[in-house]
């Protein structure tokens, strides 16, 4: 069986030891017992730590597109308008989706070597838009670059936007998400990136504001929020839960508090700038402008000039490491180093560092 030696795919990434154990136990008839929903609850508010909120998380099966899916449709009707900022794939991705539910889409983009400026500029479209959902990714891992938030949750309560939706699925436990800071409505993240699981569970928190647009919405799909409006207190569940998921979560996340949150912040940060400054060295070329907030998470580097992405791949795969590509108008430009989660190490960064230096 293939597996990476050297893993630095920018998610999944390599699933963290500590989840092991209950990623095989054996759970019983998941929904139907009260020990199901007393992890389910233990894990929401740990990941509330990581979220930088009070609000209620709620915990889904599927990948984190799920979760994306679930937030545009349990809150965007026919008709409604949406403002899509975007630096990135993802960010443009939001507005084809919420196109395809029907709604009226402003879409602003920035450059995806950029992050969020000119918020004269955005404040100006809140105002004349008025938007019913603002949409943002907090980490362009496509791009390799971390966007601010902060004042974008000033422009949105201003003008009494009801919801504000942000992807965080790269940046939750790789570096500080600060959803309540925010003025954020409904914070994303998922289970592959860094709380370093596999791809099986989405998760978001939702505050009351956007609960009672939820409830006005009433979508009724696979990814609806709806049914899990106080789940802890109805037990109602909707389909059937990956107890094992959520109870490997609660370990991965006991390992990180162990570790100390802010501790889990800087090493990602040492981790990724040792990478970068050693890659320029290299002779290799970042992708992100220089003003852009690179992530903590993953870099972007060009690939390297007279080769394409699949050849250099092919020679970094042959050393055992794992990269990621990327897409849209990036694809076969650029690859990406995942330093997230349980990669984020300099032994694993120097592993890697030495294959790069081999096949520059």
């Amino acid at each position: 069986m293939f597996h990476y030696k050297i893993p630095m795919t920018p998610g999944p990434v390599k699933v963290s030891p500590a989840a092991f154990p209950a990623l095989i136990a054996d759970f019983g008839a998941g929904y139907m017992e009260d020990e199901f929903y007393d992890t389910y609850r233990k894990v929401g508010q740990k990941l509330q730590n990581f979220m930088g909120t009070s609000n209620e998380v709620v915990i889904q099966s599927g990948e984190a597109m799920s979760i994306l899916w679930g937030a545009l449709k349990s809150c965007v009707l026919p008709g409604d308008k949406v403002l899509c900022i975007s630096t990135g794939f993802f960010g443009s991705g939001f507005a084809d989706m919420a196109r395809s539910l029907k709604a009226d889409v402003n879409l602003l983009e920035f450059g995806f070597d950029e992050t969020i400026h000119d918020y004269d500029r955005i404040e100006s479209i809140v105002k004349n838009f008025s938007p019913k959902v603002i949409t943002v990714v907090h980490c362009e891992t496509p791009s390799g670059t971390l966007n601010p938030i902060k004042e974008l949750g000033k422009i949105k309560q201003k003008y009494h936007v009801p919801v504000m939706i942000v992807d965080a699925v790269s940046s939750i436990a790789c570096t500080p998400v600060d959803g309540d800071e925010w003025n954020a409505d409904i914070v994303m993240g998922g289970s592959q990136k860094g709380l370093s699981l596999p791809p099986t569970i989405g998760f978001c928190s939702i505050s009351d504001q956007a609960w009672d647009i939820i409830r006005k919405t009433t979508y009724e799909g696979y990814e609806a929020f709806l049914p899990w409006y106080r789940l802890i207190e109805t037990k109602n569940h909707p389909n059937t839960p990956d107890w094992n998921g959520i109870a490997a979560m609660d370990a991965v996340l006991d390992e990180l508090a162990a570790e100390g949150i802010e501790e889990v912040f800087s090493r990602h940060l040492r981790v990724a700038a040792h990478i970068r400054k050693t890659v320029c060295e290299l002779g290799y070329k970042l992708f992100p402008k220089e003003e852009a907030v690179q992530s903590p998470s993953v870099s972007a580097v060009y690939v390297p000039g007279g080769s394409t992405f699949f050849e250099f791949n092919q020679r970094i795969r042959s050393h055992g490491m794992g990269i990621g590509g990327s897409f849209g108008p990036l694809e076969g430009k650029i690859f990406r180093i995942g330093h997230m989660g349980s990669q984020a190490t300099m032994k694993n960064a120097e592993a890697a560092l030495d294959v790069l230096a081999k096949v520059i």
